[in-house]
């Protein structure tokens, strides 16, 4: 008698979990994206695999119910999309190499894809690219500052060995300020945040 109904509770638990599952957009979480006519519509979206091993997609994944039919958005479809605290923007972005010397543009020609959005001021914007980590397909990221209006992004460091100390400079050639702080032996400013605030207190 005791197995039967420890059967059975172990049944009547597997189906509460199997419902809840059903219940749940899988993968899915509350969120948002932004249509090219500016509209916001609130649902339900998708832009990586589940965890441990990561994907990202190409195409944000977008249900505006529950359980409503999934429709898949690339970067040229929409204006953006957001959850939680992230917001991502569709940005054109090209990059450019020449003996491992990288450089990324924003013009006509460049494909658009996804950057999420860290910070963002009328002058300057402090951008991320995702990506994959080719060694141990961790999800990484690459911070860019961009000019809106410029025809080219800046990358601001370049992994462990800090700040991209002579592109900044160029980039920010016309602001003094961020040129002397930049050229020092010892750069007096942690980290990409504080970078970022100490360029739109300086050069803007």
């Amino acid at each position: 008698m005791k197995k039967i109904v420890g059967v059975q509770l172990l049944l009547l638990v597997l189906g509460w979990g199997s419902g809840w599952v059903y219940a749940q957009p899988k993968g899915f979480v509350a969120g948002y994206i932004l249509t090219k006519n500016g509209d916001t519509l609130n649902g339900f979206i998708k832009d990586r695999s589940p965890e441990p091993f990561v994907a990202l997609y190409d195409n944000l994944r977008f249900r505006q119910k529950e359980k409503s039919r999934t429709k898949k958005f690339s970067p040229d479809a929409i204006l953006g999309y957001g959850f939680a605290n992230e917001h991502y923007i569709s940005m054109r972005l090209r990059e450019e190499s020449n003996f491992f010397k990288f450089r990324y543009y924003t013009d006509a020609a460049a494909p658009k894809v996804f950057l999420r959005v860290l910070k963002r001021s009328p002058k300057l914007w402090y951008l991320e690219q995702l990506y994959l980590d080719d060694d141990n397909s961790y999800l990484d990221s690459i911070p860019f500052f961009y000019k809106p209006g410029s025809r080219e992004l800046v990358r601001v460091t370049h992994g462990i060995f800090g700040f991209k100390k002579k592109r900044l400079m160029a980039y920010f050639y016309d602001c003094p300020a961020v040129v002397q702080a930049l050229s020092k032996e010892k750069v007096i400013l942690q980290g990409i945040l504080e970078l970022y605030n100490f360029c739109v207190a300086n050069c803007f």
